[in-house]
């Protein structure tokens, strides 16, 4: 019997001796994972274990191109800000990168060794004054796994050929760019986008071409000079959430028209647009789940709101007005959150 309960006591420390090990490893292997280097001296100290790397604002000038393979295991790297006048095309040598930030720099081209970053997911080219946009496309279009593009206040006046290559794209974000024109028929190329942001980019019209991006989920048009949606987004029909903030000269009522059967909206986003009243189309998205009015002119809670039968958030903080006690005490009778 004595031998027995020495054998399972045994065992037992055996297995916590395990388990301890093991969770250990986990640990470590979390501990490296989620540590940020922002030196690259000390990154390369121990280059096995670096998954993240950011040297942004450091103001280099030059890396040296054979230092690059040393990263086996690098995921993200940054150099925003950094002023380079060239890329080092070693960077073509890191086979694992995931996310590459390219802001802020004053290089004209994107290096042909780029064409081999075959694990980039994600890519920021904000904020290139001197970047030939076209062709540093061209060097990435062809990249399997490259899923979200950022091309931000890249002063793009129209829609460069290159990018309509890139097919694969689930998210592209286009904001603050002066564009004349974003009319192009080749829109439904993009047929595994899924979010696209035109934000900031004074739009006088919005392309009905983007009614044919049939995988669309999220759509943000904030901060533009359109008066009405166009009638072809009533086909977004997996339209998931719009934003629809800042448009001083949208017609509120109308685009809510062209929108309100769209089967999966949930979202809908009408900030800072200077409402005071609930638009009477409004009332016809009953499919929406939160509805965000911040920074309005509302006076009071919209009790008609209430119509909505899915309506499970309402947002009315920094209104203009401030809302009375008597709205705060019926807050509760609403059948959805209100934040105030």
């Amino acid at each position: 019997m004595k031998n027995k309960l020495r054998f399972n006591f045994l065992l037992a420390s055996l297995i916590l001796i395990s388990i301890n090990s093991t969770w250990c490893q986990i640990t470590s292997d979390l501990y490296y994972d989620k540590k940020e280097y922002s030196s690259l001296s000390d990154a390369l100290k121990n280059p096995d274990v670096v998954y993240r790397l950011n040297l942004s604002n450091q103001d280099l000038t030059t890396f040296p191109d054979s230092i690059w393979a040393k990263f086996p295991n690098l995921e993200y790297l940054s150099l925003k800000n950094d002023r380079l006048k060239e890329l080092p095309s070693g960077i073509g040598n890191l086979k694992s990168l995931r996310v590459l930030d390219l802001s802020g720099n004053d290089f004209s081209v994107l290096p042909q060794s780029f064409s081999q970053l075959e694990n980039l997911r994600e890519i920021y080219l904000n904020d290139e004054k001197d970047m030939d946009v076209n062709q540093s496309l061209g060097t990435i279009k062809d990249l399997p796994n490259l899923r979200i593009l950022h091309l931000e206040n890249d002063n793009l006046k129209n829609i460069p050929p290159s990018l309509l290559n890139l097919t694969k794209l689930e998210a592209l974000y286009l904001d603050g760019n002066p564009f004349t024109t974003l009319a192009d028929k080749r829109w439904a190329n993009f047929e595994n986008l899924e979010f696209l942001s035109l934000r900031n980019d004074h739009l006088k019209e919005i392309p009905a071409e983007i009614g044919n991006l049939k995988n669309l989920k999220v759509l943000d048009l904030s901060g533009n000079d359109f008066s009405i949606l166009p009638q072809s987004f009533a086909q977004l029909k997996n339209l998931r959430e719009i934003y629809l903030n800042n448009e001083a000269k949208m017609d509120i009522n109308q685009s809510l028209n062209t929108i309100k059967d769209l089967p999966n909206l949930r979202v809908l986003h009408l900030e800072n647009d200077n409402l005071n009243s609930i638009p009477s189309n409004l009332l016809n998205l009953n499919q929406l789940e939160s509805l965000y009015l911040n920074n309005n002119d509302f006076n009071m809670v919209p009790t008609e709101l209430n119509q909505l039968n899915n309506l499970n958030l309402l947002d009315l903080h920094d209104n203009h007005s401030r809302l009375s006690m008597d709205d705060l005490r019926i807050r509760d009778s609403f059948r959805f959150k209100i934040r105030l």
